[in-house]
């Protein structure tokens, strides 16, 4: 059966079932708006937030108190008008929150390249999804000679859901990179 066979009504009502159910969909899927950089001597610092903060389906996992996880990859490139920008660095941080049913608080992790940076205690579900939900201006890379003057950005990735495809395949719901402004080094900071 052909669209064109359809009355004009339905046609618009089919139109504006696709629409809405598009939207909803892309209102759930989280994105990253922006990362923002700055250099401190010779670290640079990265921050970035989900927006929206975290799928109805993380929230509702951090609230049945199963421990949650948010996994972002931050990657630190020499940009490239003509070709592809030359990957110099990776990391990757990690934001586990836990509910601890003896107190009714979190406990959340935060971790760089696997090693343990701090555990705190959230007292609330809402600061938990605050913490998995953002990179909160990290020091994350140490630059050196051989990136001075070279024209630099930043990417970051966000993994905030794990589920199982097929009852058995586990797969991982993940944002698109998003990217940074171009910056760079000069000499003058590297002293």
């Amino acid at each position: 059966m052909r669209l064109a066979s359809f009355p004009a009504f339905l046609k618009r009502g089919l139109l504006a079932a696709l629409l809405l159910a598009s939207r909803a969909g892309a209102e759930e899927t989280p994105w990253i708006p922006g990362v923002s950089t700055f250099i401190d001597r010779r670290e640079v610092h990265v921050k970035a937030v989900l927006a929206p903060a975290l799928p109805k389906d993380v929230e509702q996992r951090l609230a049945s108190g199963l421990s949650t996880t948010t996994m972002w990859r931050i990657r630190l490139l020499v940009f490239r008008n003509l070709w592809f920008d030359g990957l110099k660095d990776e990391r990757r941080y990690e934001v586990t929150a836990t509910y601890r049913p003896v107190t009714g608080d979190y406990s959340v992790e935060r971790r760089l390249d696997g090693r343990l940076l701090d555990t705190r205690v959230a007292s609330t579900r809402e600061e938990a999804a605050a913490a998995l939900s953002g990179v909160p201006s990290l020091p994350c890379f140490t630059l050196g000679d051989h990136l001075l003057g070279k024209s630099l950005v930043v990417r970051v990735k966000c993994a905030y859901g794990i589920g199982v495809s097929l009852g058995v395949v586990p797969t991982t719901t993940e944002t698109g990179w998003a990217r940074s402004g171009i910056f760079d080094w000069p000499e003058r900071a590297a002293r």
